[in-house]
């Protein structure tokens, strides 16, 4: 095996990205949230876990999509650069009360439209009595109750956020994709009978699952489409070839399994940023991304598909999309 020491220039191209980061301030953005609580008042009275898979279903079917000038790997949760979604299921008054001072707050300002204080307004209507937070705060003692408003402790993130400080099964998607796993699921909803005294519940997970897969195929497969009419219409010859290729890796990843370097990065990172999507978890680890990505960058090296140059900057841009995340 030969180890590399010599460094790599970084792309041109990173730096575009960079920059185009910072170029405005964050904002907070309403579309998530607006689209939840669409689906929630169609689904009242239905499992949770089926309330869920069709909530995030609604959401990435018609949630605003993005490519970025000068992108190689797509999928952002907004439409502005480090800009963030909400999550009124977990909680929602915090935010709330901070509406008219969010944007010039010392630590993390947000750029807030008016559009969008009236548009979450509506939607935080809906979630009062119905958040996590509210349901943690139902099993207290008023004891515990008093500690937290004394700052005596804290439950933190986890109060008000999604599920996070946890490593899915990243390599799983790479090899077998979300048909795969489809497959997988299907299979055990086959095995499983009516007479089981858990049938209900695992009938209702197994169908989510099978609901909330197709629904990540179907939103790689919108950016798909949007990349192909971009190629279309660009008068820049080089940027209609990468967006050609962009479309043809969405409609292959994550729906099946990686065949290249490329099509990991860009299966890897629709999983990342659907997870966030899905509950805005603090600290969801890529986990060992180096011991699940490369055989897919050996392979290509070893066959001169790839070189060590085009693999950084895939590799860079990758991780200007984890900073997209706010």
């Amino acid at each position: 095996m030969k180890f590399y020491t010599e460094p790599i220039q970084k792309s041109p191209r990173i730096g575009k990205l960079v920059d185009a980061l910072f170029e405005k301030m964050p904002q907070i953005e309403a579309d998530r949230a607006v689209l939840l609580t669409q689906s929630y008042k169609q689904t009242e009275g239905e499992p949770i876990i089926t309330r869920r898979a069709k909530a995030f279903k609604h959401i990435l079917e018609n949630i605003p999509i993005t490519i970025r000038d000068n992108e190689l790997i797509v999928g952002a949760a907004t439409r502005q650069p480090r800009s963030c979604q909400v999550f009124p299921e977990y909680s929602f008054e915090w935010l709330e009360a901070e509406f008219d001072t969010v944007d010039t707050r010392v630590a993390d300002p947000f750029y807030i439209s008016e559009e969008t204080k009236k548009a979450l307004s509506e939607a935080y209507a809906y979630w009062k009595g119905k958040t996590t937070s509210e349901l943690a705060t139902a099993y207290m003692s008023d004891e515990a109750k008093i500690a937290i408003e004394h700052g005596m402790f804290t439950p933190g993130n986890y109060f008000y956020n999604g599920i996070g400080h946890v490593t899915v099964d990243y390599p799983k998607v790479l090899k077998i994709g979300y048909e795969g796993i489809i497959k997988q699921t299907k299979d055990e909803l086959s095995r499983i009978k009516c007479g089981d005294a858990d049938y209900a519940k695992r009938k209702h997970f197994l169908d989510a699952v099978v609901m909330s897969c197709e629904a990540a195929i179907a939103y790689a497969e919108r950016y798909s489409e949007l990349a192909a009419k971009m190629a279309r219409t660009t008068s820049d010859i080089d940027r209609r070839r990468e967006l050609e290729n962009i479309s043809a890796i969405c409609r292959s990843v994550p729906r099946h399994g990686a065949q290249s370097f490329y099509e990991a990065c860009q299966s890897f990172w629709f999983v990342q940023m659907l997870l966030q999507t899905e509950s805005s978890g603090h600290s969801i680890s890529p986990g060992r991304f180096d011991q699940y990505m490369y055989p897919y960058y050996k392979k290509d090296l070893d066959a001169g598909i790839i070189t060590r140059e085009q693999a950084q900057e895939l590799m860079d841009c990758v991780w200007v999309k984890l900073n997209d995340l706010n």
